[in-house]
């Protein structure tokens, strides 16, 4: 038997939902995409597939967990009048499949969702190239075909294993950024790559899976009442602060032209965050940023640097309910957990 089963059986969760300890603290879970196919098999550490978004929302539910908006679950932090149990829900990047598969399901639980929109392939409404290039590629593994139409280099691309995928992503992503390709090469290295690896692109760019919403979506979404809030507009963490305020200021007036007039919420890119960012951020009109570090946010906790559980399917539903109810965060990180 597991711990966290064991813990379960024992009381203990029963315990932390009525302590003090947890009704002072809020879990703010985080969450890439939903499947639109079979993403998740491909990239699990970004997406998930529907039925097992479902479970998760179903989980919430049946514990009694209390879903709060971002910006509500926030300020209840801070004038410590959390109801119990809170959680507050957020999705990175901005999808298509945020819109087609999890807003569904989300609007189903009639719960508030928080999406942090990274907007430069929004605004330009072309597949995030790297990814696309990597899937096409994980689709076609096993095959070794020639590198020069794709990275200018004489040789191969040996896509025999998970290795040589990664590699070949990695060379291709590095030649068209070298190579300062527009959008509509980009696009046409990467529809002759399909056809060279035997993958339908027609029907892998009519499915829009490595798209993001465009315009008319999120706007839609902010109809709706969707939270839509800050990730940098081109998905990067510059150095110095000019260029990464001008790059944030980018991101927050493609945001006011779908109808966000008060985006004040950020997160890193990756999670990637440095300390000096802080106040950049402070001096732009952020008033909190979340990361990918795993844990809970209490009543002392840095605002710009908030912790969240990021959900994937490789957590099991043992391990994600004990999150629910704060004991997770008692156990060591390396703990296998089991379940």
């Amino acid at each position: 038997m597991t711990v966290l089963s064991a813990a379960r059986r024992l009381g203990m969760y029963a315990a932390l939902r009525q302590s003090t300890w947890r009704n002072e603290r809020l879990l703010i879970l985080g969450y890439h995409g939903v499947s639109l196919r079979d993403e998740h098999l491909w990239r699990p550490g970004l997406f998930m597939p529907v039925d097992l978004f479902v479970s998760r929302l179903e989980t919430l539910s049946r514990t009694g967990c209390t879903v709060l908006s971002l910006g509500d679950a926030l300020n209840r932090l801070r004038s410590r009048t959390l109801p119990p149990m809170a959680v507050a829900i957020t999705f990175d990047d901005g999808f298509y499949n945020f819109y087609r598969a999890a807003l569904p399901v989300l609007k189903r639980f009639r719960y508030p969702v928080t999406v942090y929109l990274t907007s430069y392939y929004s605004f330009c409404e072309k597949p995030v190239f790297h990814l696309l290039c990597s899937y096409i590629l994980w689709k076609g593994s096993g095959t070794i075909i020639d590198s020069k139409p794709f990275t200018g280099r004489v040789g191969s691309l040996d896509l025999r294993t998970a290795r040589g995928v990664d590699l070949a992503t990695a060379e291709i992503w590095n030649f068209a950024r070298a190579a300062r390709l527009p959008h509509k090469k980009r696009q046409q290295l990467a529809k002759n790559l399909a056809d060279v690896v035997g993958v339908d692109w027609h029907d892998l760019e009519k499915s829009r899976v490595f798209n993001l919403m465009n315009k008319a979506e999120l706007s839609q979404l902010m109809r709706e009442g969707v939270d839509v809030q800050l990730h940098t507009h081109r998905h990067r963490m510059p150095n110095d602060k000019a260029t990464f305020t001008m790059d944030l200021d980018d991101n927050r007036q493609f945001l006011r032209t779908v109808g966000q007039q008060e985006a004040k919420h950020f997160t890193y890119p990756s999670g990637v965050y440095r300390k000096e960012v802080f106040s950049w951020l402070a001096e732009s009109g952020v008033c909190s940023a979340t990361t990918c570090e795993t844990g809970l946010v209490g009543p002392d906790s840095n605002c710009m640097c908030l912790p969240r559980l990021v959900d994937s399917p490789t957590l099991s539903g043992l391990e994600f309910e004990s999150w629910l109810y704060g004991f997770r965060a008692f156990l060591p990180s390396r703990m296998r957990t089991g379940g």
